[in-house]
């Protein structure tokens, strides 16, 4: 095996340290949002941390003035970082950074060892074309992402569900992505970032005029083919006057490959954008080279942190069913969602001394259930409130399930004309957790009540009761409850004359706003 460059191995030990604190963010970032009262250093949503919310948010940002919904200041910052990166060296950041980039490279590594010279055996027709998805796939999100305001490749980015695989916060989509870009990577050399990735698609255009770039000497060239075989993305370095393909990742394997880089000859070197190799011996060398990456990346945003402008925070959010967590709580449910408490809690036999501010991944063990069967679980309420409006025969047969072997639903007259919502008042507590898991929760399994419990379950209900924000809270309501009403009209640019019996959910509708915005804002004005 051949032995490992000291450049190689910084590289290494720098997307290393890249994932681990990734990890690290994001597992403190779980733990934070579901115990307020630990106080972890760093923490933060994995969308704060990647450059690519910045170019998602740009329209959003320059129309309104506001950020993607779970998108802070942070990612503006992330993304000023990337720019000072793209335009001194190109798409580095793919190659030194990225952590999902990272990733795809360790499973390859494990690829090689498996299938050997098969390994990363990509037609170069096919290559080319497969190269221009992750144009199509940039348009369609940012397109999407500036009509809609929300985050539309959440559901399917294998960066964020990786780093989120071991909870229960993601949908079905994630893990498809996850399993598909790693199975991938077995076969082909970064599959992800070659095809598919957005940012890698913004990040390649940048290395065709960065303000360094890796050129070879022709005069001196020995066309021996090593640096073709060391790239990993599988250019044909010895063709090339300068490495300005958009599939680059500056990994600098192939100038460290160049047998011809003594003395004067320096073949394969990184060299301003307007030298020219066989006149020019200005050169930058690799280690400075590597050194300033990091330096101008992580520079930005230490500076950011040191002058308190790199704002991570973010609000819950519930848009679609994929924001349903484990974390989130029965009452943020009701709030968001078109249901109300009596149709949930009936739906999944929820005991009603069970209160609201209990969290969905609770529930299970407050009910006495296996966990394993998920009859009552982030998952399961998920479907259900994707499928609460459609037709009942529509839903079951979703699960898969004939119609006409389910007793409770035999008997029922005009069957065939009724939602899932309808279903819930004709059936009792408990059946829909039954028609998704195949499983009947006994309420009588319902936690123990204690005196203690008691007292709890008084001050958590009062303290949900005083004012809470819900679609179904009027206008009125809010204006009985917040200091200065006219300023809170003005700061959603809602009409003075606005009918004061609108729902908020038909209101955020109507002008555009987010339930989280609007519940911040009464929290700080409220009398």
């Amino acid at each position: 095996m051949k032995k490992m460059s000291s450049l190689q191995k910084l590289r290494l030990f720098v997307q290393i340290a890249f994932v681990i604190f990734v990890i690290y963010v994001s597992v403190g970032h779980y733990l934070v949002e579901n115990n307020p009262e630990l106080n972890l250093f760093g923490v933060a949503s994995l969308h704060t941390l990647c450059p690519y919310g910045g170019v998602v948010n740009l329209y959003t940002f320059f129309s309104t003035g506001d950020y993607v919904s779970k998108l802070h200041q942070s990612v503006f910052i992330m993304l000023f970082a990337l720019l000072g990166l793209l335009l001194f060296s190109g798409a580095s950041f793919c190659g030194w950074i990225c952590p999902l980039g990272s990733v795809q490279e360790w499973f390859g590594k494990l690829g090689k060892t498996i299938f050997k010279k098969k390994y990363n055996k990509v037609p170069v027709k096919l290559d080319k074309i497969l190269s221009y998805l992750k144009y199509i796939v940039l348009a369609i999100i940012i397109i999407q992402t500036a009509r809609t305001s929300k985050l539309i490749f959440e559901p399917y980015d294998p960066y964020y569900n990786l780093f989120n695989i071991w909870t229960d916060e993601i949908a079905i989509t994630g893990y498809i992505s996850v399993l598909l870009t790693l199975g991938l990577s077995l076969f082909v050399e970064r599959p992800f970032c070659r095809y598919a990735c957005p940012l890698g698609a913004i990040n390649g255009l940048f290395n065709s005029f960065s303000i360094f770039n890796i050129k070879r000497k022709k005069e001196t060239c020995i066309d021996c083919g090593l640096c073709d075989k060391a790239c990993p993305v599988g250019i044909v370095v010895s063709n090339k006057n300068a490495l300005n393909s958009p599939q680059c990742i500056r990994c600098m394997k192939c100038v460290e490959a160049c047998p011809v880089n003594d003395s004067e000859k320096l073949t394969l070197q990184v060299r301003p954008i307007l030298s020219k190799p066989e006149k020019s011996k200005k050169i930058l060398n690799k280690w400075t080279y590597s050194f300033i990456v990091l330096f101008i990346f992580l520079g930005v945003i230490l500076f950011a942190n040191v002058t308190g402008n790199f704002i991570t925070e973010r609000i819950k959010t519930y848009e679609d069913i994929n924001d349903i967590r484990g974390s989130s709580t029965i009452q943020e449910i009701i709030d968001h969602y078109p249901i109300s408490k009596e149709e949930l809690y009936k739906s999944f036999g929820i005991p009603r001394t069970i209160i609201t501010t209990a969290k969905l991944k609770d529930l299970s063990e407050m009910m006495g259930l296996d966990e394993e069967l998920e009859i009552v679980s982030p998952e399961s309420i998920r479907t259900f409130m994707g499928y609460i409006d459609k037709p009942i025969l529509e839903f079951v047969n979703y699960l898969g399930k004939d119609i006409n072997e389910i007793e409770e639903l035999k008997s029922i007259d005009g069957i065939e004309n009724m939602t899932v919502r309808d279903i819930i008042k004709k059936t009792k507590p408990g059946f829909i957790a039954y028609l998704i898991s195949g499983y009947w929760p006994e309420q009588e399994a319902a936690i123990e009540i204690t005196e203690e419990s008691i007292n709890n379950s008084v001050t958590d209900e009062h303290e949900t009761t005083e004012f809470i924000v819900k679609g179904k809270t009027t206008l009125k309501e809010i204006k009985d409850n917040i200091d200065d009403f006219d300023a809170f009209l003005k700061n959603f640019n809602i009409s003075e004359n606005e009918d004061l019996n609108i729902a908020l959910k038909d209101l955020a509708e109507k002008y555009n706003i987010y339930m989280g915005d609007i519940k911040t804002y009464i929290e700080e004005h409220i009398k």
